[in-house]
Parts: structure tokens; C-alpha cells; sequence
């Protein structure tokens, strides 16, 4: 009776839908702030000299785990809750880091100035092969992964002197996995530092892997670049495309709850091998170069408390 007599009375009424209005204006406030919060990052990337569209840069906030990837038009977009600092990474360019709130429709990239005694170019005739890093396909069951943030993992080559009989770079035979249909990657052929990061590039474009739908044995061809192994060593390095055709979800369910929860990756995973030591392999996070950390995973016991290491085959030639 109470109640009837509350719903029947007119100021009571008035007041509860004033209260309703006024809670659907609150939300509605919050929404907009909400979204007045985040600003969108709409660019396209440029070379300063030639004007011509820079395709695949690696992009990301500094010291965030937010980033992506120019498309093949140069064109990107980075969503930012307030202004921050960007840093641009692309092969044979300056990196460049520059605050959000500059940056234009327009963002330009200068070229960078390779020594001419970084790469050493001349003829050959192939009648010998040596291959190092070799892995069994069929015993690889832990992969390097990228969510939503841009990441390079690399693996060094220390060179020997038993690969002067063949010290040209022929190919490399990488482990990939991927849930979608010729995934794309990158290869970054980086030299070393004093301190033992990769730095430098001893070959100054992008070198594209097209990984195809499952697990398969992908194959880079880098014969006609007539690369010599550098006496210092070098770095072969990964680098995952935060791009719309890599974009794969995962669709999973959490233990005691009924709500489907969707999970983003870009493709293809790339396959490790358990190492004793991190000391030839890193990975660039944040736009720094860390070792690889221990792998604590327990559903692979052969590969736990050791370290993941690309599994990156490299084929040699004279």
C-alpha cells in the first residue's frame, strides 16, 4: 500500500523522473569527457627528400606499451589519452622523436647516411654452402608472440673464422605460425654496439617475410643483396607489423565466467628454441633493447628457467 501511494502522488512522480533525467545527463557527461580524454593520432609518413610514402615504420609511445605500424600507404593512426612523445622507427631512416601535439597530416623522416664499408658488394660464384642455427621443426612448440604493441626480438651471429670460406649471406629459415592467411614481417639486419645491442643497419631496406596459415618453415632469400657476414658479428631481428591484414582475435572464455572475452594478435608468432644463455638475444620494448628473460612458463617443462631464443636458421655461401 505503501507503494501505490508514493507512485500516486504528482510531486513524488516529477521528482523520480527528474532523478532519472538527471542520471541519464550524468552518463552522458562522463561519455563525452571520457572521450574528450583521447585524442586520435591520424598521419601519414614521409620521406623529407624524395616526398615518396614510407610503408611499415615502427611506431610507439615512449616508455608505454602503446604502439603500431604505418601500412603500406604510410598512413597510421595511434590513439593517446593525453600528449605524449612518439618515436618513429623505420630501416634505412633517422629515428625520430617528436611530441603528439606536432604532428601534422604530414610527418617526415630523414634518410639516413650509410658508410660504404658497412656492406661490401662483388661478384661471386656459388658452388659452397654453411648453415648455422640449425632447429627441428617437429620439436619447436614455444613461440615469441605480439599483442597490440609493436615489438622486435632479435637473435646475434657471432661470426667464426671457418665462415671465410663462405661469408656471403644466402637465406634465412624461420619457424612461423600464424592463424591467418600470408601474415607479413619484417627483417632488420642490424650490426652490434661496444655494449653487445644491435645498432646500426648493415643493410638499409626492408627485407618482407610472408608467412603462410599454420606452422611452416618460412624462407628469406638474401642472396642478390651480396652481404658479407660483418668480422663483428651481426643481429637478425624480427619485426612483428601492427597491421589490419596480421590482425587475428581470439575468442576464449575465463574460468567462472559465462562472457566471451576477445583477445588481439598480429601475426605470425615466431618459433623459440631454449638457450642456457640470453646473451644473443634481444628484444626492443618501449624503444629500448632488454635481453630476453627467463621463460617461467610451466606447460613447457623442457624450455623452463631457460631462455627463448629465435628459431632463426642462417645459410651461408661463397
Amino acid at each position: 500500500m505503501a507503494t501505490s501511494k508514493r507512485l500516486s502522488d504528482p510531486a513524488l512522480r516529477i521528482a523520480e523522473t527528474v532523478a532519472t533525467n538527471m542520471k541519464k545527463l550524468l552518463a552522458i557527461t562522463i561519455l563525452l569527457v571520457s572521450n574528450l580524454c583521447y585524442s586520435q593520432l591520424k598521419s601519414v609518413i614521409i620521406d623529407s627528400e624524395t616526398k615518396e610514402k614510407i610503408p611499415y615504420v615502427n611506431i610507439w609511445v615512449e616508455n608505454e606499451n602503446i604502439g603500431t605500424t604505418s601500412n603500406k600507404k604510410g598512413e597510421f593512426e595511434l590513439q593517446i589519452d593525453s600528449p605524449k612523445t612518439i618515436l618513429f622507427s623505420a630501416i634505412g631512416f633517422q629515428t625520430k622523436k617528436v611530441s603528439s601535439d606536432s604532428i601534422n597530416f604530414f610527418l617526415e623522416l630523414h634518410p639516413l647516411i650509410i658508410e660504404l664499408d658497412e656492406i661490401i658488394i662483388s661478384s661471386k660464384k656459388i658452388s659452397q654452402e654453411l648453415t648455422i642455427g640449425e632447429f627441428k621443426k617437429s620439436k619447436i612448440n614455444s613461440y615469441f608472440a605480439c599483442k597490440t604493441q609493436p615489438w622486435i626480438s632479435a637473435k646475434f651471429f657471432n661470426y667464426k673464422e671457418e665462415y671465410e670460406k663462405t661469408p656471403y649471406l644466402k637465406k634465412l629459415r624461420i619457424l612461423t605460425k600464424s592463424d591467418v592467411k600470408n601474415s607479413k614481417f619484417n627483417i632488420r639486419l642490424y650490426g652490434v654496439d661496444e655494449k653487445g645491442e644491435p645498432e646500426n643497419y648493415i643493410y638499409n631496406e626492408n627485407i618482407i617475410g610472408i608467412a603462410k596459415k599454420g606452422k611452416k618453415t618460412t624462407e628469406i632469400e638474401l642472396s642478390k643483396l651480396n652481404i658479407e657476414f660483418p668480422k663483428k658479428g651481426f643481429f637478425v631481428a624480427i619485426e612483428w607489423l601492427i597491421i589490419e591484414e596480421n590482425k587475428y582475435e581470439y575468442n576464449y572464455t575465463q574460468q567462472g565466467l559465462r562472457k566471451k572475452l576477445v583477445e588481439t594478435f598480429y601475426e605470425p608468432a615466431i618459433g623459440t628454441v631454449p638457450a642456457e644463455t640470453n646473451e644473443n638475444s634481444w628484444r626492443l620494448i618501449q624503444g629500448k633493447w632488454r635481453k630476453v628473460w627467463k621463460n617461467n612458463n610451466k606447460s613447457f617443462k623442457k624450455d623452463r628457467n631457460k631462455y627463448n631464443q629465435l628459431a632463426i636458421e642462417l645459410t651461408l655461401t661463397n
